[in-house]
Formats: C-alpha cells, sequence, structure tokens
C-alpha cells in the first residue's frame, strides 16, 4: 500500500524525458564544394519532430530508473507483514437469510468463498471466529494459521430466526483483544455510518423476491383441529401464491390456494383439519429462500383443561368461571372433569378418588375455604411469603393485595404463600396421583379477586394441571424458542435427536422441588424439521418452523463493503515502510551512474 499515492504524479516526469529520445531530427543530403567548413561531423543528432528507432544510453537509463524509485519512495510504500499484524475476530451471521439464492450461488456460498482468499491475505492471526443469531456464540479455539480457520468455516450453519451482529460486536469488544480487528460477514449492510478504522463490514446478499410462512398453528378448540397459517408476499410488486397443504402419511392433499397477493399483503388461511388427522405440512412453491417455503404442524396435544366448578356463592362463583374462561387453557364442564374447584376438602378427596376411578386422566381440586363468619376472619396486607419453586406461583405479584381469610382453619401439603406464619395456600399431593390446592380466603373482604394476582393465579393452577400430563406442553414450535417436555413418575433420561440427526442425551433429576415428581426440561429449538424424543415414558416429537418475516424479507440484501482497517493504529501494527529500501537502491544507481561518467572523462 501507498500511504501518500498523491507523491506518484513525479513519475509523469519519466515519459516526458523518455519521449524526447523517440523524436530524432530527420537528414537531408546536401551536396556542398568541400567539408573543410564543418566543424563537427560526427555531432550527435539532437532531438526533432520525427519518430526514429529508440537509441539510448545506459545513462539515460539509470537516470530514468532513479527517477521512478525516487518519485516511489516519495508516495511512501508500504508492506504488510503477517506476523506484525494484529488479531481478527470474525463475525458470521448464522441467519437463514444467508442460504437464499441459487445452487451454489446463496450468500453463505459466496461469503466462504471470499473467506478462503481473505484467510491467505491480510488477515491478522491469530483468527477468533463469533457466530452470530440470536445469542452470540464466541468459538473455543482460535485459529492460528488459515487451514485451521477453514475448518472453523466448515462448521459454520446458518439455521437462525435472527442475527444480533451489534451484540457479537460486543462481545468482541467486551471478551476479545480491544486490538483486535473485526470483520463482519453477513448479507445485508449496516443501518448506522461504520467508522474507518477497526471494523470492516462485508454483506454479500442480493436483493430477491420472496414469499414466507410467517405463521402455522394447530390449536383444539370446541373438539376440533383448527389450523390458522399467515403467508406474507415479501416483495414489491403482485406475485402469484401456490400453497399446499398435505396429509405426509399419505400424501393425501387437504387444502390449496392460489391467488395473486399484493406487495406486503398478508394472507390468512384459517380451516378445521378432519377429525383424526396427522402430520401436516404446508408448502408453497420454490423460490431462492427454500427454509421458509415448509412447515411441518404434529397434531396439537394440549386440549383444555376440563373444569368443574362447584358450590359457591354467586359473585364467587362468576369470579372464578370468569378467569377460567380467560385463560384460554380451560374448559367449563359438568361431566368428568380433570379440575374441579370446590368449598369442602372432604368432598373434593372423595370426588377425585371417585372420578380417577372412572377416568385415564386424574382429577385434582382446588380447595377454596371461604369463612362465613367475619368475626373469626384476619385481613393481611403483607409482606407475602411466596414459593417460588412452585409453578403455581409462577409471575405471581400480591402487591397491594389485601388478604382476608379465617388464620385458625389448618390446611395441609406444602405451604406456596403465606402471611408471616399463616399458610394461605398449599400443595398437597394425594397418594391417588391427584393433588388438592387448599386456598383460604374471604372474597367479601378480599382484594385478591379484583386485583390482576387473581387471574394469574388462575392461570397458574390450569397450566400446572395441564404440564402433569407428561409429554410436550406444545408440539409445534417458532425456530429460537424452547420446547418444554415434561417427565413422566419413571422418565430417568431423554434421547434427542434433531433434524440433521444429531443424538443428545440429558439426564432427568427431580432434585429440590418438593411440589411434583415431574421435571420441567428445556430444549432448544435450534434447527428447522422434525425433533425426536425417546423416554422411558414413551417416544414424542416436536416440530420446528422459521416463521420469520423479518429473516424472509431478502429485500435488504445486498452486496456492498463498507469500512476498513487502514486507521493509523494499523497501519503501524501490520505494516512496515520500505521507501528506504527504494532508496537505497536510487543512491547505487547514481552512484553506478558518476563511476560511468567519471569513466568517459578519464577516456577523453
Amino acid at each position: 500500500m501507498l500511504a501518500t499515492p498523491w507523491a506518484l504524479l513525479a513519475l509523469i516526469g519519466v515519459p516526458i524525458v523518455l519521449g524526447i529520445y523517440f523524436f530524432r531530427t530527420r537528414s537531408r543530403r546536401v551536396e556542398v564544394s568541400t567539408l573543410f567548413l564543418w566543424a563537427d561531423r560526427s555531432q550527435a543528432k539532437q532531438g526533432g519532430r520525427q519518430i526514429k528507432r529508440v537509441q539510448l544510453p545506459l545513462l539515460i537509463i539509470l537516470e530514468l530508473i532513479a527517477i521512478a524509485f525516487l518519485a516511489i519512495a516519495a508516495a511512501s510504500p508500504m508492506i504488510y507483514l503477517e506476523s506484525a499484524g494484529r488479531p481478527t475476530t470474525i463475525i458470521l451471521d448464522t441467519s437463514y437469510s444467508m442460504l437464499s439464492g441459487k445452487e451454489n450461488d446463496s450468500s453463505q456460498k459466496r461469503a466462504i468463498d471470499d473467506l478462503h482468499k481473505l484467510l491467505d491475505s491480510n488477515i491478522g492471526y491469530p483468527v477468533q471466529f463469533i457466530f452470530a443469531g440470536l445469542k452470540p456464540q464466541l468459538v473455543a479455539e482460535r485459529s492460528m494459521n488459515a487451514a485451521e480457520a477453514r475448518n472453523v468455516l466448515n462448521s459454520w450453519t446458518c439455521n437462525s430466526p435472527t442475527a444480533d451482529i451489534n451484540a457479537a460486536i460486543s462481545l468482541s469488544a467486551n471478551v476479545i483483544s480491544p486490538l483486535s480487528k473485526i470483520l463482519v460477514v453477513t448479507d445485508c449492510p449496516p443501518t448506522d455510518e461504520i467508522e474507518h478504522g477497526k471494523l470492516l463490514w462485508k454483506s454479500y446478499g442480493k436483493l430477491n423476491d420472496n414469499f414466507g410462512i410467517t405463521h402455522a398453528s394447530r390449536v383444539i378448540q370446541d373438539d376440533k383441529d383448527k389450523l390458522l397459517v399467515e403467508i406474507v408476499n415479501l416483495s414489491n410488486k403482485p406475485q402469484n401464491l401456490n400453497m399446499t397443504i398435505i396429509e405426509t402419511k399419505d400424501s393425501n392433499i387437504l387444502f390449496k390456494d392460489q391467488r395473486q397477493l399484493q406487495p406486503d399483503e398478508i394472507h390468512r388461511i384459517r380451516t378445521v383439519i378432519k377429525n383424526n388427522c396427522g402430520t401436516i405440512e404446508i408448502r408453497l412453491a420454490d423460490d431462492l429462500l427454500a427454509t421458509d417455503n415448509r412447515v411441518v404442524l404434529l397434531p396439537p396435544n394440549q386440549r383444555p383443561i376440563k373444569v368443574k366448578i362447584g358450590s359457591f356463592p354467586p359473585d364467587l362463583n362468576s369470579k372464578i368461571k370468569r378467569a377460567v374462561e380467560a385463560s384460554g387453557v380451560g374448559e367449563i364442564v359438568q361431566d368428568n372433569p380433570e379440575l374441579l374447584f370446590d368449598s369442602s376438602v372432604q368432598t373434593a378427596a372423595a370426588n377425585s378418588i371417585e372420578s380417577n376411578a372412572n377416568q385415564k386422566r386424574p382429577v385434582w381440586t382446588v380447595n377454596i375455604l371461604t369463612e362465613p363468619d367475619e368475626k373469626n376472619v384476619k385481613s393481611y396486607v403483607g409482606p407475602f411469603i411466596i414459593d417460588r419453586a412452585s409453578r403455581i406461583a409462577n409471575g405471581l405479584s400480591l402487591e397491594g393485595v389485601v388478604w382476608s381469610c379465617n388464620a385458625d382453619a389448618k390446611i395441609a401439603g406444602n405451604v406456596v404463600i403465606s402471611a408471616g406464619d399463616v399458610p394461605l395456600l398449599t400443595d398437597e399431593r394425594r397418594k391417588n396421583n391427584t393433588r388438592i390446592i387448599h386456598v383460604k380466603f374471604n372474597d367479601r373482604i378480599s382484594t385478591l379477586t379484583s386485583n390482576p394476582a387473581w387471574p394469574i393465579l388462575i392461570w397458574n393452577i390450569l397450566k400446572y394441571r395441564a404440564n402433569q400430563n407428561s409429554g410436550f406442553a406444545s408440539n409445534n414450535l417458532k425456530l429460537g424458542t424452547e420446547a418444554e417436555f415434561i417427565s413422566g413418575e419413571g422418565d430417568r433420561k431423554l434421547e434427542i435427536t434433531t433434524p440433521s440427526n444429531e443424538k443428545k442425551t440429558i439426564a432427568i433429576t427431580t432434585g429440590l422441588n418438593v411440589h411434583s415428581s415431574s421435571v420441567s426440561i428445556k430444549i432448544p429449538a435450534e434447527q428447522i424439521g422434525l425433533y425426536k424424543v425417546k423416554a422411558d415414558s414413551g417416544n414424542y416429537e416436536f416440530s420446528v418452523g422459521a416463521l420469520s418475516a423479518e429473516e424472509s424479507d431478502l429485500r435488504k440484501c445486498k452486496t456492498e463493503t463498507k469500512g476498513n482497517w487502514l486507521d493509523n493504529e494499523t497501519i503501524r501494527s501490520d505494516y512496515r515502510p520500505i521507501a528506504w529500501i527504494l532508496l537505497l537502491v536510487t543512491l547505487i544507481l547514481l552512484s553506478l551512474h558518476h563511476w560511468f561518467i567519471a569513466g568517459l572523462k578519464n577516456k577523453d
């Protein structure tokens, strides 16, 4: 590189001097009477207007080379030294939009081809890689040479629903050396200006039109399997949609939709899937981003919890009913409930045993003890002690709540909420695999049911009951979320097979949670496709779809380079000046020039 390239203007003198020797005076034949009047018949020809064959003496060549070297030296040439260079951090975008493009011409493929060239040129080693996804992931081993860096590139996969580049840059600044150069490899140019120096941003995307599935869900409502799908035309022109929904087992077509969508139009499909329909697949016509053209949906396994409400005062009865209906988790029934709200623990226990003998799913009871005699009621305004290990207390806040109850009433089970040493809500586990949640409060002089804590409490109780059924709480997920698995009584480990056929094993330990014999295990949904989970209690599955309108929008993609590494710090550390070498060579040439001239004078 040249620090002052404008100094190369001095090279104009080379062709000017050289051009003189391309022109020679044209000779004419002239007859004269004698030659003694000519002073020097062998005088050299001077410059003229006609181009002749070049006849350059050695001295002129030395002079021209010396002029050229002096001009280049004035431009302050510098050479990159790999051994002296600063270390480099390479941030790789792992979002799935990097896969857009034709076969062997995706944004990721173009980036890899360019990185292979870059790794052999002016990359400073060691190189630290960061995978930028939902959260930045630091590659443990640093690459000390191009071969090791290429091994990291071979493990670069693009299956994240987004790429948090800023978080990756912050990680580099805080964890890696502050002197490290940063190279960002992505498919979109930066939204903000890049300062020259430390950061180099290279995007390899291409603007393209795209159709994308941005939402897909199956739920059980009113005993019907209902499907909701959203498809967006992510382009600046109208496009023809071609969507098909098939049953994967027999490849039967369940639904087809062909219509024209306007730019940015969201098309929603709401339909009812036939009874006992298995796994279905939603398909769009092929385009430049295949990732968001396929979504697999398993049959929903989370049905509403059947709830029966016993005898309560009308006002309290309606408050329980509204909270259950608003939760979206419970369904009010009169027969065969899974969760029973009652006001008598003896009746509740008897109902649980009887109902449990007549149906497969055990019946839980929420036993609300109301005190009709307000003389025995005491009111508490806190501080309330809440056992956060219990799922009943998830996200629950009792700030500002006045809780009134009979402090002398005894309730069994593990204390979840208390006012000092007075239990207010307990969780009792029965031998017949049922539970009784005891709650004591007087609704007439309490503010619990008029506080936001009330619907949260009811929702937690319903989810607590629903999650006791082993398996996945939800089996159709969005990429980047987590699947929650509820272990069964005998589960000791999970064997997980990912869509890429990787196998993982997770040990299950009950730990210190006395509220439940089951354990909630979170499995990251990091790949698109079908996950298979094998437990001691049986085999399970969950499906993951892309479902990100922002990542499917390819109109922001572009091939562009922003910023550079040529700040003063980089020049000082990575480059070495070589002007002195050119000056030394020029001095040698001038010495030779002087030596030849001195030799010619001595001959004369």
